[in-house]
């Protein structure tokens, strides 16, 4: 008991050791860092901007006694510098910044050195509405259903596919008009294959969450490489080529413009309507300055300005199927090729059980 009470008393002491004549502790705080000076950012433009046309900014700074000595403006995404001033004034041609939904950078350097940042957004849209068309089908070829269609173009007279879905994803070549397979190579199932294209006698296939692209020789099917890439979601979708470059989507609003050599990303393109930018642009085809590309988890079919980005046609392939051609593990469109004996439209989708041959008429006729 007397043992017990002496440790209390220890404990007690302990905690009541401090008193008036123990020294004050001290305890360091860094001072607060000296803000930089604000700046005000007005845009002369109001509302979205046609593309085409001259962004306007004003930039200065909040204070009068504040003087400013350089403006510079990022598009962000991009790392390009878009405009310089040393007076505050800043024009920005759309013709140079692209369409769509844009975010500026603009950075303010004072004379005292000191700088400040402020983001703008701004809605670059086309000046004109994109032409409307629907399909007529000319022809059905059979379609293999349990293809999972993530990639499609013709090449030599022969159908070329590539598929999706972990274990069952593969690259093939098949007769266009009976769907006959005539090779065929199968993914490991560790990738979820997507988009394919042919340029310089290899197929080039992106996967869909490795970040990984394969190569394959046009002949054999045999892996030859394979390249690392990191695209804005991190994901591969569609897949196609201008003859010089490789051209991929991502699912979001942008196209990557890649050398097939090392699969550098060279450059990128912002899709965008009358609207502002176009997001989820999935399988790809391009054929004589236009990308086409299918719009994911729709019957809309885009055809896209390779230079500018500008969506210039709208096609609607709903009614393309008839009733008794659905299937149940059937998902969406996602497959555009082209005849190349008649220029005609070539469309598929996810488990498709036909390969649509179309035409285009003008919307509601």
């Amino acid at each position: 008991m007397i043992s017990k009470t002496l440790n209390i008393l220890f404990i007690v002491a302990l905690l009541c050791s401090c008193n008036n004549d123990s020294p004050t502790r001290v305890i360091d705080r860094p001072s607060l860092l000296k803000s930089s000076p604000a700046i005000k950012v007005e845009i002369e433009n109001r509302g979205s901007v046609n593309y085409g046309d001259t962004i306007y900014m004003k930039v200065y700074p909040v204070k009068d006694e504040i003087t400013l000595a350089k403006v510079v403006v990022e598009l962000i995404g991009t790392n390009r510098i878009l405009a310089e001033s040393t007076d505050g004034n800043i024009k920005i041609a759309t013709i140079n910044s692209g369409g769509g939904n844009l975010r500026f950078k603009i950075e303010a350097e004072f004379s005292s050195g000191e700088k400040s940042n402020r983001y703008k957004d701004i809605t670059v849209v086309s000046p004109e509405k994109a032409n409307n068309w629907g399909f007529e089908v000319v022809e059905r070829y059979p379609h293999n259903a349990h293809a999972y269609t993530q990639g499609l173009l013709v090449h030599d007279g022969f159908l070329y596919e590539g598929t999706g879905q972990y274990g069952t994803s593969k690259i093939m070549k098949t007769e266009l008009t009976t769907g006959k397979v005539l090779k065929e190579e199968s993914l490991s199932s560790d990738y979820f294959g997507e988009g394919i294209t042919i340029f310089d006698n290899k197929i080039y296939q992106l996967t869909y969450k490795a970040g990984k692209a394969f190569v394959y020789d046009l002949s054999s099917f045999e892996t030859t490489g394979e390249f690392r890439y990191s695209f804005k979601t991190a994901e591969g979708w569609g897949l196609t080529n201008n003859d010089s470059l490789l051209i991929a989507s991502d699912g979001s609003e942008l196209l990557y413009f890649i050398n097939p050599e090392d699969f550098r990303i060279v450059s990128t393109l912002q899709i965008f309507d009358e609207n502002g930018s176009v997001e989820n642009i999935n399988e790809l085809e391009y054929r004589n300055g236009i990308i086409y590309a299918n719009i994911y988890t729709t019957a809309r079919i885009v055809a896209i300005d390779a230079k500018t980005g500008r969506v210039m046609d709208n096609y609607n392939a709903r009614g393309i199927m008839l009733q008794s051609e659905a299937t149940a593990d059937m998902d969406v469109l996602n497959g555009i090729a082209f005849n190349p004996l008649n220029g005609n439209f070539l469309i598929t989708g996810k488990n498709w059980s036909k390969l649509y041959e179309v035409r285009p008429i003008p919307a509601n006729s």
